[in-house]
């Protein structure tokens, strides 16, 4: 094993790092990743000790303490108790040759900026013990309701049974009762225009398998539903940053840039948009429907949070407003019932809905029936399910903005009028470097790049208020407690904010 290697003798071998583009611990963490990759930093190598290799760079511990973090995460280095970091003997081959890692773009390139996405989802996979996770926007079951309902579905289910069970459109029940759902929210729709998802997840996904190539323009609000960036960067799609305004996407320029663009598809979360929780206004729903109907553009509308109106309902769903034009609706039970029924659904033009299916059926031959059955009971009650949703998650966002004020009365957001977040501006420093701190208190974040296609927003964090009262106030006690101890090393004015000029940028 090679023994430790001087913070003197390590600094020439990353190169020109600060030159790069990101946070400082992203910069150091891709020189040092290159470098293992190219032999330059030999496996075994155990590298300085964090406060040792601070004084050498002038940089912060914490700067040298995230790119560490990273580095492990990724597998390129491994730390012991006692026995400090040595660079992993397999990490210099996990790219294979050398020059595959520096045109990959090493760490804090396109290599991780998957990974740093899936944080987002990791709560949803690993068991995270006394973790309290502000990551997923999701609520509890919706009680009594899926209980009292599954209970009363034996009998429907009971008449499935002496059926396959692959159902590649969906249950003809649930897609009439989606169909009357979608109607009564302002948007005609017959039965053939819906097919049954697990998830607008899925929804998404099979709208961009139908849509787009490797290369295509995707027209997208920035920030975004990172599911979604994962989505269409799993597709190689180029993203097409719209600005966000208090009315949802800045309408002007995306005209400007479907002109200059000719995206593909455009991709728009207009009902408490998710994570800004702004609102569409009807007058510019027309102004996207026209659009697309003019130019050909299909528009995929993300409706998952529309029914979670706190302050004000949503107007007419995109779709309603030029009929005919190019337009596809995505929804799910996930937000109003359960994420656990794994239910949503594609609404479009009865030949879209049946090129979808044949992408769905690929997939995994149709959703899982018994959940089907469960969901279109529990349609019937929308209305109901509605009302108290929409009281408990007043009650959750009054709870989370009242711990806010009190533990870092200097973090500032807008009320949203309706969704499950809150997108709170930081006065200083790096969301992610935050988050970071975060996780060593025992709180998971989302930082502002995770939610856009330009790793921007680096001075912002996505909290939804979905967590019961006591587990929130507890989280935003370690959340506090983790500002304390990065606020003393974030220098004022030293985050990239958004790029966004002044009339769009009114987020906060």
């Amino acid at each position: 094993m090679i023994g430790l290697m001087k913070a003197i003798t390590f600094v020439p071998l990353l190169g020109p790092w600060r030159t790069a583009s990101g946070p400082l611990y992203r910069r150091l963490a891709a020189a040092t990743a290159e470098a293992a990759a190219s032999g330059r930093l030999p496996a075994g190598s155990l590298l300085p000790a964090e406060r040792a290799l601070a004084a050498a760079l002038a940089v912060s511990r914490t700067t040298v303490v995230g790119a560490y973090d990273l580095l492990r995460e990724e597998g390129w280095v491994e730390s012991r108790r006692g026995s400090g970091t040595r660079v992993r003997a397999a990490a210099a081959r996990a790219l294979g040759d050398p020059g595959a890692a520096a045109t990959a773009g090493a760490v804090g390139g396109e290599l991780t900026r998957p990974v740093r996405r899936m944080d987002f989802f990791r709560g949803l996979v690993e068991a995270s013990g006394s973790r309290i996770d502000f990551l997923g926007a999701h609520l509890p079951a919706a009680e009594p309701f899926v209980a009292e309902e599954w209970t009363a579905a034996a009998a429907d289910l009971a008449a499935q049974l002496g059926h396959h069970g692959y159902l590649g459109l969906g249950l003809p029940v649930l897609r009439a009762a989606i169909a009357a759902h979608l109607t009564a929210a302002g948007l005609p729709t017959a039965e053939e225009q819906v097919l049954v998802t697990s998830g607008a997840q899925q929804a998404i996904g099979l709208v961009a398998a139908l849509y787009l190539r490797p290369g295509d323009a995707v027209a997208l609000e920035d920030p975004n539903y990172p599911g979604a960036l994962d989505i269409f960067n799993h597709a190689r799609a180029r993203l097409v940053p719209i600005p966000v305004t208090a009315e949802g996407a800045h309408v002007e320029r995306l005209q400007e840039a479907v002109v200059r663009e000719s995206p593909r598809l455009i991709y728009l979360v207009p009902s408490f948009h998710n994570p800004t929780g702004a609102l569409m206004p009807e007058a510019h729903r027309r102004r996207v429907a026209r659009l697309a109907a003019d130019t050909g553009t299909p528009v995929l509308e993300d409706l998952t949070l529309a029914d979670l109106d706190l302050d004000a309902p949503p107007p007419p769903p995109i779709a309603a407003a030029v009929p005919g034009a190019p337009v596809v609706t995505v929804g799910s039970l996930s937000k109003l019932v359960w994420a656990g029924l794994r239910i949503g659904w594609v609404r479009a033009e009865a030949p879209v809905v049946a090129r979808l299916a044949r992408f769905k059926v690929l997939s995994d031959l149709g959703s899982s029936l018994p959940s089907q059955v469960l969901a279109a009971r529990l349609l019937r009650r929308a209305a109901a399910i509605r009302e108290v949703r929409r009281h408990e998650a007043r009650e959750r966002r009054r709870a989370l903005e009242q711990a806010l004020a009190a533990a870092l009365p200097d973090w500032t957001w807008s009320r949203p009028a309706g969704g499950l977040c809150l997108w709170v501006r930081l006065p200083r420093g790096n969301a992610e470097e935050l988050a970071r701190h975060a996780l060593r208190h025992g709180v998971a974040i989302v930082p502002g790049p995770t939610c856009s296609p330009r790793d921007a927003w680096e001075n912002y964090l996505r909290l939804p208020f979905v967590l019961a009262h006591g587990e929130m106030g507890e989280g935003i006690a370690r959340l506090a407690r983790a500002w304390e101890d990065y606020a003393p090393a974030a220098v004022p004015g030293s985050t990239r904010a958004a790029p966004a000029p002044p009339p769009v940028d009114v987020l906060v």
